[in-house]
């Protein structure tokens, strides 16, 4: 079974802390035999001087597959790392 992963940064914003970036990423899993949709939504991944950290409680509750978990948590945590720099808070 094929799955593709679809991220896109819909939103940055402010976090509690002044250093801290709450981004929301659009997150789409799709079976690419099928082309159906396997989960559709939004997790926030907070942005800090020390780490990327994802949501775990919101992957938790669109997944209940354990695998499927970490594959998301590591995926999501890669791309928003590599994004880091170029998040800007919007106003």
């Amino acid at each position: 079974m094929g799955i593709q992963y679809i991220f896109y940064t819909e939103k940055v914003a402010k976090g509690e802390k002044p250093e801290e970036k709450i981004a929301l990423v659009e997150t789409e899993v799709v079976d690419k035999n099928s082309g159906e949709t396997l989960f559709k939504g939004t997790v926030p991944v907070t942005v800090t001087p020390f780490g990327v950290f994802v949501s775990v409680k919101a992957v938790k509750e669109a997944f209940s597959h354990k695998k499927m978990q970490a594959e998301i948590l590591f995926r999501l945590k890669r791309y928003v790392k590599k994004m880091r720099d170029y998040l800007d808070v919007e106003e």
